[in-house]
């Protein structure tokens, strides 16, 4: 895991996880490297969320391996009972008692997100959505998925639906591996229904240089998340995000982070003409780093816990500054509560020793 000045400038302008209310959604990320599954950058990672239509990942997933094995092909009939018909959009608005191809399934499960697609699947597999899910569920913990459960094909609300980010990297990094023909479709941006035609949610995937898929996803309990993965130079990294107060904060965030480890790797873009260079770090002055122990919407609420942690810890801040100090977070003012003056090595380990606690915490620079 790779802690350094990007991380800082991303926890200031995205992962600021100030308030306690349950009504924020839970931020996270994490960015591995496809060929040796080696995390290059992760925070929040173990941090449990709604996956939203993430989930139809594992929807897919599960009908690639019935593909497979010969219990499906792409032009098998799927039949569409009243309760697919009456799942909330996004949805292909299927008729009761109509029938759906397999791979027009595929297509709208990956472009259109498409809801009641995914309860057409569940069923015509498993019999209901319900068994479908523990199916589901199954197919995670024999994928390493240590922290996931499934409760609908979808990923449509339901409280006991939860992953972690670093599950939906390894669910994307197995899917890659074990159907690479099937994955080519997640490169598609449109595909036509009846008529209609329909286009991608994945609006990174227009734009960032080697983006070849793969899925969006929302509901207002998780915020905006994206699972994606790009190419360059031959080398594939896989990025997951959760949390994204919208869709293009989300996308910005991630392109930040993964145009970051490429560079890292020595990976050129075509951006531009521009190669992206790893820049060098500025060596830092000892005893410039500080730690983050609240932030606050109101400066007194920030003041308290100053005071509250110098109380309660007083090891960890020990001839240390505190300081109040007013940030804008998407056009926001907050206030941190900060004690500074320590070297990396005593910031980490303050942090470290806080967190055993329960206490939030992280380094600044």
């Amino acid at each position: 895991m790779k802690k350094n000045l990007l991380l800082i400038i991303i926890l200031n302008s995205f992962f600021i996880l100030s308030f306690s209310s349950n009504i924020f959604a839970k931020k996270a990320a994490i960015v591995i490297d496809f060929d040796t599954e080696e995390v290059l950058f992760e925070v929040n990672a173990d941090t449990r969320n709604y996956p939203a239509s993430l989930t139809k990942i594992m929807t897919l997933y599960i009908v690639f391996d019935y593909i497979k094995k010969g219990n499906l092909s792409f032009d098998s009939q799927l039949s569409v009972s009243s309760v697919a018909a009456s799942r909330s959009p996004s949805k292909l608005y299927l008729e009761e008692g109509s029938s759906i191809k397999v791979r027009d399934a595929v297509n709208a499960l990956i472009i259109k997100s498409a809801n009641d697609v995914a309860t057409v699947v569940a069923e015509n597999i498993s019999g209901s959505e319900k068994e479908f899910a523990k199916l589901m569920t199954s197919y995670a913990k024999n994928l390493g998925m240590k922290n996931t459960t499934f409760k609908n094909a979808s990923g449509l609300p339901n409280r006991a639906q939860l992953t972690t980010a670093r599950d939906i990297s390894k669910l994307c990094h197995k899917l890659i591996t074990n159907f690479p023909n099937e994955y080519k479709l997640f490169s598609n941006t449109k595909f036509a229904y009846k008529g209609k035609t329909y286009k991608t949610h994945n609006k990174l995937m227009l734009s960032y240089e080697g983006a070849d898929g793969i899925k969006t996803g929302y509901i207002k309990a998780s915020g905006f998340q994206l699972a994606f993965s790009a190419v360059r130079d031959n080398k594939r990294l896989i990025g997951i995000i959760f949390g994204g107060d919208t869709g293009s904060q989300r996308n910005k965030s991630l392109k930040i982070i993964m145009d970051k480890e490429f560079a890292e790797l020595n990976i050129k873009t075509n951006d531009n003409k521009k190669e992206i260079v790893k820049k060098e770090v500025k060596e830092v002055k000892e005893n410039n780093y500080s730690i983050v122990v609240g932030t606050f919407k109101y400066r007194n609420n920030a003041e308290k816990q100053i005071k509250l942690i110098k109380s309660k810890y007083p090891i960890s801040t020990k001839d240390k500054i505190s300081n109040v100090v007013l940030i804008r977070v998407s056009g926001k003012q907050l206030y941190e509560s900060r004690f500074e003056n320590f070297s990396k090595k005593e910031a980490y380990t303050a942090c470290k020793r806080l967190k055993k606690y329960n206490r939030d915490c992280f380094v600044r620079l």
